[in-house]
């Protein structure tokens, strides 16, 4: 198949991808609104009582319990934040994107998740040594969605991911982003641009997703936000929680001392925080009807 045609076959598999609940795509679209308030929040989760569900319980999970249990939506979404609303919203409605196996990265069914994940956790950490302000939310949910276009793009490196590793390890591609591209003519970047776009996320989340292996290239108003989820993205796969073959075949891009605090020993103490969340809200996040294939 050549180049142009994948390009096109790759394009259709994006469109086919399921998209989030009517719930999260509701949210979403309130938020962009500057004047929407908690209460518009609040309506949108409890006519949904799946989502509800899930939301009561992570707020009451060990990463966000204050000693006192969030029994009302309210309260939950106080102690979480807005955007950490949607990022359950979403992976609980996509189960597909986050939990099969992707073969063209030698990647077992899981680990996706469990990656994106780590990632989300530590994008948020990332924030509290910004420079500016930045929501932690928007980083958590930045973190959790910037790998979706492996999904679709993981089917058709099947076959092809020792010459992928190959390109990357001779020297011949800067990072796996780029052997992706010399192999398909596109990357798992660009691609989960598209799926974002497709659904209909806020820019700040599309920008992020398309840009967080190379954030010095973005749009300054959305540089922190992507500088956070690179950052996440790289401590997440050092803390081994990589997606199989492109595992550490980046390069950290050290343009994020411009927007964040952080040195070797906060680096360290990220490493930890991560860890320590991660159990707790993997068991409390969990999406519902998974199936694997």
């Amino acid at each position: 198949m050549g180049i142009m045609n994948l390009i096109e076959t790759i394009a259709k598999r994006v469109a086919e991808k399921p998209m989030p609940s009517l719930a999260a795509t509701q949210i979403l679209k309130v938020i962009e609104d500057e004047n929407h308030s908690l209460k518009d929040i609040v309506k949108i989760v409890e006519t949904d009582a799946s989502l509800t569900a899930e939301v009561l319980k992570v707020a009451n999970s060990a990463a966000f319990y204050r000693g006192n249990p969030a029994t009302t939506v309210n309260r939950a979404i106080l102690l979480m934040g807005e955007m950490m609303v949607v990022g359950v919203a979403i992976c609980a409605s996509s189960s597909i994107v986050f939990h099969r196996p992707l073969e063209g990265y030698e990647s077992g069914a899981g680990e996706m998740w469990d990656h994106s994940l780590r990632s989300a956790i530590a994008s948020r950490e990332i924030t509290h040594f910004s420079r500016t302000t930045l929501s932690s939310g928007l980083a958590f949910t930045a973190g959790l969605l910037h790998d979706i276009g492996k999904s679709v793009i993981s089917e058709f490196l099947k076959g092809n991911t020792k010459n992928a590793t190959n390109l990357f390890e001779s020297g011949k591609a800067e990072n796996y982003l780029e052997a992706e591209k010399d192999i398909l003519g596109t990357d798992h970047a660009q691609v989960g641009y598209s799926m974002a776009q497709h659904w209909g996320l806020p820019e700040a989340l599309c920008i992020a997703i398309r840009d967080h292996h190379h954030p010095s290239d973005s749009k300054e108003e959305h540089r922190g936000l992507v500088y956070a989820v690179h950052l996440g993205d790289i401590i997440s796969m050092i803390g081994g929680g990589g997606t199989g073959s492109d595992s550490l075949a980046y390069k950290m891009d050290n343009g994020y001392e411009e927007y964040f605090k952080i040195d070797k020993s906060t680096f360290s103490r990220i490493l930890l925080r991560v860890q320590e969340h991660f159990t707790s809200l993997k068991e409390s996040i969990v999406a519902k009807g998974t199936t694997y294939k």
